[in-house]
């Protein structure tokens, strides 16, 4: 077969698969807070990931949320960040923790197990960076004493960068498309969502003493309930904090300003 006719085969397979999994506007999904399983409408789905741009077909399981809440205290809400605020080198380490978890819950066939043995057996890439890795460590045992902090923070953070390249078998285009797959991002609503959403939820829980999640409605993972109920709390309190100090500038003002107007009277004082 060459590899015209692979190319054809695999796109006609893509194709296929896709039509499976995607939903569209004549499709009637659960409102409410469901287990994926029941939004996807099985357990099991044959889907292309991509694998450093390549699509690979994996069958992929459905996690539920016990399962979800087991691989770590991540949320898929919190993930995406702005980009001027980086996650530092422990949170990017709870992070890939999280992810990694997460893709040996999530892939069926072929399991987590079988890619890592692939991986291991047959990226050279890896081998030449723990060489280099053990490399480094050897030479800062030796030379620490008579480094410099510059020096020395220079190195560590060398070292910490190859330990998360190493650390980690999966390429990173893969573990963001798990972690948007797992959480259902594709097929529900959580990221239409909008800060002014969780705000108002928020507020009107706090005043009819319910949970956020009772006042947004769509289709969303049973998963999503936990994320949004603690979320929109977060976002209120911050607006509950910013109001405060707003009524404490608006009290000193109208104090200081009224002394103010009353020493700079133009009526004598008696």
């Amino acid at each position: 077969m060459n590899n015209k006719t692979k190319t054809a085969v695999l796109n006609i397979v893509k194709e296929y698969i896709d039509s499976q999994i995607k939903t569209n506007d004549n499709q009637i999904l659960p409102i409410g807070y469901n287990p994926i399983e029941k939004i996807r409408g099985s357990l099991f789905h044959w889907v292309s990931v991509p694998f450093h741009g390549t699509d690979i077909f994996c069958q992929l399981r459905c996690p539920n949320q016990t399962q979800l809440e087991q691989c770590g205290d991540v949320t898929n809400i919190l993930i995406d960040r702005p980009k001027d605020k980086e996650f530092d080198y422990d949170e990017r380490i709870k992070l890939r923790n999280y992810q990694e978890e997460l893709c040996k819950l999530v892939f069926n066939v072929p399991t987590f197990d079988n890619i890592a043995l692939l991986v291991g057996m047959k990226d050279f890439v890896i081998s030449d960076k723990k060489e280099e890795l053990n490399k480094i460590k050897e030479r800062y045992e030796l030379n620490k004493d008579n480094m410099n902090e510059i020096e020395k923070n220079t190195i560590t953070t060398k070292i910490k960068t190859l330990e998360l390249q190493l650390g980690y078998i999966l390429p990173d285009d893969t573990m963001a498309f798990i972690i948007q797959w797992a959480h259902g991002n594709n097929i529900t609503d959580i990221k239409k969502l909008t800060k002014e959403n969780f705000l108002k939820a928020a507020s009107l829980a706090y005043i009819h003493k319910k949970a956020p999640s009772d006042y947004i409605s769509g289709v969303f993972t049973d998963f999503n309930k936990a994320e949004i109920d603690g979320y929109a709390m977060s976002i209120f309190n911050e607006f509950q904090k910013e109001q405060e100090i707003v009524n404490q500038s608006k009290h000193k003002w109208f104090f200081g300003g009224r002394g103010k107007t009353e020493n700079n009277s133009i009526f004598p004082h008696k």
